[in-house]
């Protein structure tokens, strides 16, 4: 779905800090919370372009809105699975005219002789002060799904992958809750070559903000800083980014409230980021596919502007005898073997630690 839109009418619209993210929100009616952003978002439209032009080629805004809402409706009424039907009307027409896919593969070569500039990581907490291997670090292996809670992009029971492109930001998203806790940490670096391991690996972005085409911060690369939030590959000034973002926000928006209460057991703020990983997995399900999310953290305004996150889920393949993780994402992923943090000074220290680190292998 193309959205015709100019410049300066985009930047009218998320100049307003009501529609910036992430959400946060007063933890009453999820429902009626998110449907008041969109009835807003489509009030503000229609006001910038004029009734006329609205009318003319932004029905399908409204029609991505209202499928959120009546998949927001279906949850709450105990029928998950009308409102994975819903969601995918919804989906259908994004998909029309999608923001951005990164392929990740078939560059191998290049990046073996310059050096990979993404650089991933991951920090779990421990309780005991053993010497721990990759594997410790890595998804939640199949034979401990018990232990595997809801996160945003994926439901419990079911493990996935969850990186970060900068170690205080993981620090953020696993923050030490108990005295009786350490934290470990691991860099990963994707496979790019796909000869190596036979897996096409894409990642769709939902990473974008409002504000960061407000505050003009596509292009706009940092050489000494390659972990902030910057991008090199989407350019605001194309008239097909804007466009595609103008359609994109309220699945976007909807992703990415922060969650009110992490020690309650359901988040009404994590059922649109798992219906969208639903329906990845059910779109993109080939045994050679890979599918990720590379979203901007909801953990907190300041961890928003850490970087970037990735999801990968594990591939649903089913596992045989004592293969604990995902033959998929063993053969994608490099990692090191993971080291303490409280070793280091600060996070910085123990991140150029973990850079230098050459010793990266799969499981």
């Amino acid at each position: 779905m193309y959205v015709d839109i100019s410049s300066s009418d985009f930047k009218c619209v998320f100049e307003e800090d009501i529609f910036h993210l992430p959400k946060r929100w007063n933890g009453g009616d999820f429902q009626f919370t998110v449907e008041k952003l969109l009835e807003n978002y489509r009030e503000k439209l229609r006001n910038v372009v004029g009734n006329t032009k609205y009318d003319e080629h932004y029905g399908g805004i409204d029609n991505i809105c209202n499928g959120i809402i009546r998949s927001l409706e279906e949850y709450f009424k105990g029928y998950p699975s009308e409102a994975f039907v819903e969601f995918s009307k919804v989906m259908e027409i994004l998909m029309e005219h999608p923001l951005k896919t990164y392929h990740k593969t078939t560059w191998g070569e290049f990046f073996e002789f310059n050096g990979d500039p993404l650089k991933l990581y991951r920090v779990r907490n421990v309780q005991q002060n053993i010497q721990y291997s990759r594997s410790d670090i890595f998804h939640t292996p199949y034979n401990l799904r018990s232990k595997v809670a809801t996160c945003r992009y994926s439901i419990a029971g079911y493990p996935s992958l969850y990186l970060g492109t900068s170690l205080e930001l993981c620090g953020e998203e696993s923050k030490v809750t108990s005295l009786n806790d350490f934290q470990i940490a691991s860099r990963f670096e994707l496979v790019r070559n796909q000869h190596c391991h036979n897996t096409s690996i894409e990642v769709i972005e939902l990473a974008v903000k409002p504000q960061d085409f407000v505050k003009k911060r596509i292009n706009e690369i940092s050489v000494d800083n390659k972990s902030g939030r910057y991008f090199d590959e989407l350019n605001i000034n194309n008239d097909e980014a804007r466009s595609a973002y103008i359609s994109w926000y309220p699945l976007i928006a909807a992703c990415s409230f922060i969650r009110v209460s992490k020690s309650d057991p359901f988040a009404a703020e994590y059922i649109i980021p798992q219906l969208l990983m639903q329906w990845i997995r059910h779109k993109y399900n080939q045994p050679d596919e890979l599918f990720g999310i590379r979203y901007f953290s909801c953990a907190s305004e300041k961890a928003s502007e850490m970087g970037f996150n990735y999801v990968f889920p594990v591939s649903g393949n089913k596992y045989i005898g004592d293969k604990r993780y995902c033959a998929v994402l063993t053969q994608a992923f490099k990692l090191t073997v993971p080291k303490y943090v409280h070793e280091f000074q600060t996070w910085k220290d123990c991140e150029e630690a973990l850079v230098s680190d050459m010793e990266l292998k799969l499981l």
